[in-house]
């Protein structure tokens, strides 16, 4: 028997599509993964659902590694890096733009999992069914990976629009759908995501007025949740194994505004290199991780999650007390750095739960905790001792210990003055 002379690739003598047909496709493509990886980040503060701040962190991190793939491969198909970063059609920046001033978390939803994204699919499964299988095999076959990863977000978001449809007023259905029209329209103007469909200028009767998107001031949570800007605030524990393992948990568990805080600093950081953006997506879905670690353990210890005051106060203080380059200083060099120490550390973190409280499934959870603190201090390293204070290890350290002390200011008004100050009084300097 003779075997298949290219090892089972069909339709090997299809023509295809040339080399700068296939980069101006890949690109049009990743252009729309890259926006959604920024509107993700931005939302992912913005919206208050808990499930949803999740999700968006980690399609914000799924988004980043799409364009990432087609970033890699436009170079090898002879596209400079400049002109893959470009905007390569007004009509998707219209449509990205509109998307990202989505008023709430229905239409948001709708617009990405009922418009968007759908399209999306069918621009790769187009590429797919058009590309000559032999001479654009790692297209191809990165292409069929990243389906995979498409294909469930989208079943996450159907149930998330299902969800939120059952508890919609009329109004709020109403609404959603105006708003999906809108988009699509905005989708058709720009001939779809690939550009390959008929461009169908937008109905005037069929837009929407917007509001620029902008990132809250202060954290946002839904109404299962009671907030706190000083963390642990008015808990006590029994100082013992059992009190400091528990304290542990939570110190996982309220890693979520960690997570609102890198996705202020991913969001509103302008003129880094791709690869910042690309680090802290997956700084922001790591803390959303690491997040869930937390609500895991304390789950399968019997806690209720919702009873205990969730803490808000990284994002807040990234929000109003520090700017952008403080907030990432104070993340990756005060604290994760910092870290690193041994002991105590995350190694002793680890050491802790696996010999003195003998907890498998924390131990597993503190175990690639530490590996990713380990990444997390890399970020830091590349980006605040290396990039932005030239590799002076002592000066990073200095700035970083100015944070140290300005949040200890911030967070004692907390403690003598409530819970929410004037945001006025902690004003960033941008």
């Amino acid at each position: 028997m003779m075997l298949h002379p290219f090892m089972g690739i069909e339709q090997w003598d299809r023509i295809g599509l040339s080399v700068e047909e296939s980069a101006k496709r890949l690109q049009r493509i990743a252009y729309v993964d890259r926006r959604c990886m920024n509107l993700e980040a931005g939302h992912m503060t913005a919206r208050p659902e808990y499930e949803v701040k999740g999700a968006l962190a980690r399609f914000t991190w799924q988004d980043a590694e799409f364009y990432n793939q087609f970033r890699n491969r436009c170079k090898q198909l002879r596209m400079s890096v400049r002109a893959f970063e470009k905007c390569p059609d007004d009509a998707l920046d219209r449509l990205m733009t509109t998307i990202l001033e989505s008023s709430n978390t229905l239409n948001l939803l709708v617009a990405l999992f009922e418009v968007l994204k759908p399209a999306s699919i069918n621009a790769v499964n187009r590429y797919l069914s058009e590309a000559q299988p032999l001479v654009d095999e790692p297209t191809i076959h990165l292409l069929q990976h990243q389906l995979s990863d498409r294909k469930g977000q989208m079943v996450w978001g159907e149930q998330a629009i299902a969800h939120f449809m059952a508890s919609a007023s009329g109004e709020e259905v109403e609404s959603a759908e105006r708003w999906k029209q809108y988009i699509q329209a905005l989708l058709q103007a720009a001939g779809g995501i690939d550009g390959c469909e008929e461009q169908i200028p937008v109905n005037p009767s069929l837009i929407v007025e917007t509001e620029p998107f902008q990132l809250p001031i202060a954290s946002t949570r839904d109404d299962r949740f009671q907030t706190s800007v000083v963390k642990m605030k008015g808990m006590t524990f029994e100082d013992n194994d059992e009190g400091r393992f528990l304290q542990m948990m939570l110190s996982r568990y309220f890693e979520m505004s960690p997570a609102e805080g890198v996705a202020y600093v991913h969001f509103s950081t302008e003129g880094k290199p791709w690869s910042f953006y690309y680090d802290t997506a997956r700084h922001c879905w790591d803390e959303v991780r690491h997040c869930w670690f937390g609500e895991a353990a304390l789950r399968s210890k019997s806690y209720d999650v919702h009873a205990i005051p969730n803490w808000t106060g990284w994002y807040d203080m990234t929000s109003q007390l520090f700017n952008r380059d403080e907030a990432y200083t104070h993340l990756t060099i005060a604290i994760e750095k910092a870290a690193m120490k041994y002991p105590p550390g995350k190694r002793e973190e680890w050491e802790f739960c696996r010999d003195v409280v003998k907890d498998p499934l924390m131990t597993t959870f503190q175990d690639f905790d530490w590996a990713d603190e380990v990444v997390h201090a890399g970020f830091g390293q590349k980006w605040i001792i290396d990039e932005l204070f030239q590799g002076d290890n002592v000066k990073a350290l200095d700035a970083a210990e100015v944070t140290v002390a300005k949040r200890a200011v911030y967070m004692d008004s907390f403690e003598k003055d409530g819970n929410v100050p004037p945001p006025s009084r902690f004003a960033g300097n941008y």
